[in-house]
């Protein structure tokens, strides 16, 4: 989708209700041209298994937020997945749920026995408030679930080793990370997007 020539995104507003990963989109995309604030949004989430769809309704949602639209030029909508082979692509999106009912180590006993390949995706959702269009960018990684090693990040980083490394996201440093994950994969197709 092609924006009109003359709009300009200066300022963007990161639904989030973690100052950390404003800061860690912040600095993945690396524009100094444009002001970044975060919003804690409680946003009705859609429960489904296509990424691309709940990221959609939930930016859409945050776009009726007037508050947002006096301030800023755009709004960004962070969602991510986890899925296994073992598990015909579960949880994918739901990866929240499971983790808040299994935990790390849950997770990783489902498939004990029939490991297999494993995916993550992050999927950004611009939201321009002037047009009211929503864009979205993806970014995916294939690895494997492993038992959990190493403190570093957040939710499901222990248990995610990405194909090439011999480290889980949560025994690699935010700049290790930041080289080769989904959310840069997706962030750096934002960024090229905002510079074209």
């Amino acid at each position: 989708m092609v924006l009109e020539c003359d709009m300009k995104i200066k300022r963007i507003v990161v639904i989030t209700g973690n100052a950390g990963k404003m800061e860690e989109i912040k600095t993945l995309i690396g524009l100094e041209a444009i002001e970044f604030g975060y919003q804690s949004l409680d946003l009705p989430e859609i429960q489904s298994l296509d990424i691309r769809e709940i990221g959609q309704f939930k930016t859409k949602m945050a776009l009726t937020h007037s508050r947002l639209i006096e301030s800023y030029d755009a709004v960004l909508t962070d969602d991510t997945a986890l899925s296994s082979d073992a598990l015909h692509g579960l949880p994918g999106p739901l990866i929240k749920w499971f983790l808040d009912r299994l935990g790390q180590d849950g997770l990783v006993e489902l498939i004990k026995g029939k490991e297999d390949g494993a995916s993550v995706s992050c999927l950004i959702s611009l939201g321009i408030i002037k047009t009211q269009e929503i864009i979205q960018f993806e970014g995916a990684v294939t690895g494997k679930l492993v038992q959990a090693k190493g403190s570093y990040g957040f939710g499901w980083d222990p248990v995610f080793m990405p194909d090439g490394s011999v480290l889980t996201y949560g025994e690699m440093g935010a700049d290790e990370k930041n080289k080769i994950s989904h959310r840069a994969l997706a962030l750096q197709k934002l960024r090229d997007w905002l510079i074209s």
